[in-house]
């Protein structure tokens, strides 16, 4: 028997990541996650129109997850672990397939779809506004405001997203390998940075 219609948007998203997980992407359908949900399928249609909307709050549901932790994260520890942390968060996605495999799935989608194209953008400027509040207090004495600190934001996103892909289309990607790379390269940015507000200050 289906359970009373009263559902929330984050349930029928929280079902149909489960779907994801124990029958793959290509088994989502919005009748999948009515009876994974309990409800009908009506019920879900009325909060998602069409499978991409679906797809597209569960990545924008994961993105605002990672974020939050992020903020959380940066209230504790120094600048240097604040980093390593964001940075091995974005490694461990990098295993979890379904997410990117969602995101790009999404990009192929827009491209013939102005409006989905449109939301998209606008999920990623919010990515790049995130971006850009870390920076500023990753690096407070690079004084980077304005146009700068945008595209310095842009640029870290798309190395994120650049090397997802290429673990997606990479069986053998070493992620360990390549963001311990990553890591290095930004902790001797740090550094480097704290040496030179200290000879200045």
């Amino acid at each position: 028997m289906a359970r009373p219609q009263r559902i929330t948007k984050e349930e029928l998203i929280a079902s149909a990541q489960q779907c994801i997980q124990e029958k793959g992407l290509d088994k989502l359908t919005l009748k999948a996650v009515a009876e994974g949900a309990g409800v009908t399928q009506g019920t879900v249609y009325y909060h998602f129109k069409t499978k991409e909307q679906l797809m597209l709050e569960i990545v924008r549901s994961i993105c605002d997850a990672s974020w939050q932790t992020a903020g959380s994260d940066q209230q504790d520890g120094s600048r240097r672990e604040t980093m390593v942390r964001v940075l091995e968060a974005a490694r461990d996605r990098c295993a979890e397939k379904s997410y990117h495999t969602l995101f790009f799935s999404l990009v192929v989608h827009s491209l013939q779809n102005a409006a989905l194209r449109d939301q998209l953008k606008g999920m990623v400027e919010r990515e790049n506004t995130h971006a850009a509040g870390l920076l500023a207090r990753l690096f407070p004495e690079m004084e980077m405001s304005g146009p700068s600190l945008k595209y310095r934001a842009m640029m870290v996103n798309a190395l994120i997203d650049g090397l997802a892909l290429q673990a997606l289309l990479d069986p053998e990607f070493e992620a360990e390998a390549v963001y311990a790379e990553l890591i290095r390269a930004a902790s001797a940015w740090i550094e480097k940075s704290s040496d030179s507000s200290n000879t200045t200050s």
